[in-house]
């Protein structure tokens, strides 16, 4: 209440050097001007007066608001500096306790654990899975393959390693890319287990010739195409065929496709996801609700 009052005191008091600034020529205009003018004229400017204390009210508070931030631009370092990186120490202890992985990489490993095995890690711009790079200088030598990629998370750790295999001139029923294909799919049964095959084969339109109410006519029917067919490569590349198996072991869940580029050249994949990492998450989101 006293403020408010202290500001109606302030605004309706004039200065003294406004009274004796009054110069001959405003004396004259009194005179030439009527009475009611002159009243408009002192009412507009009480609005003036009332519109920039009003305005000056603004800007004193957008003052305010604009100290506010510039305090938290120089406070939000000091938050960052609290969230210091590991030291060789606590990443070498980290390492210890970690179960191996492919390429011989550990499963849920850091990036800082990652990248001080020798690992050179490239950023992955990947939409459905957050905090991926592309690996190089692995531990073990990633022979067969042209890419390796990983995924931490947002937790931080290694959960997801696939390979892109190296690309194969191939023949058109795709029989070197089968060869290699079956190979892994032998290896990765060995090792985890539960070989599941799923083939989906494309449809070839066939002509057949039938008797209908003692007439000859001609039918078609769609047919399966064979696995390894002589066009097996481009119905992989077009999609109109795929092939895949899974298999799942240790807590581990791989799985290995078939694959054609542009090119035509057929290459594999391997895709191994950490599925007790991926249980630990389902059952921390579990306990939230």
């Amino acid at each position: 209440m006293l403020k408010k009052t202290a500001l109606l005191t302030l605004s309706c008091l004039l200065p003294m050097s406004d009274v004796y600034a009054q110069s001959n020529a405003d004396f004259y205009q009194d005179l030439l001007i009527s009475d009611e003018v002159k009243q408009n004229e002192a009412k507009q400017k009480e609005q003036q007066k009332f519109e920039q204390q009003m305005q000056n009210a603004q800007d004193s508070a957008r003052s305010l608001l604009t100290t506010k931030t510039k305090n938290l631009k120089i406070d939000a370092p000091k938050i960052e500096r609290t969230a210091s990186a590991p030291s060789d120490k606590e990443v070498a202890q980290e390492a210890q306790n970690l179960d191996a992985a492919p390429f011989g990489l550990l499963w849920k490993a850091s990036v800082e654990v990652i990248k001080n095995m020798g690992v050179v890690l490239k950023k992955a711009e990947q939409e459905d899975y957050v905090n991926s790079y592309f690996a190089s200088q692995l531990p073990v030598d990633a022979k067969g393959f042209r890419t390796i990629q990983l995924t931490f998370g947002e937790e931080n750790e290694l959960w997801r390693i696939v390979a892109y295999g190296d690309f194969i001139e191939d023949n058109p029923n795709a029989s070197k890319g089968l060869r290699q294909y079956e190979m892994y799919a032998r290896l990765l049964n060995k090792k985890y287990g539960k070989q599941k095959d799923f083939y989906t084969p494309a449809m070839k339109t066939v002509e057949k010739e039938v008797m209908q109410n003692g007439r000859k006519t001609i039918q078609t029917e769609q047919v399966p195409e064979k696995m390894g067919n002589p066009n097996f490569l481009s119905q992989l590349q077009q999609g109109t065929a795929t092939l895949y198996s899974t298999f799942e072991g240790n807590g581990i869940g791989a799985a290995l496709a078939l694959n054609v580029d542009g090119e035509g050249k057929s290459y594999i994949v391997i895709d191994y996801k950490n599925l007790n990492i991926l249980q630990e998450r389902e059952n921390e989101t579990l306990n939230i609700l």
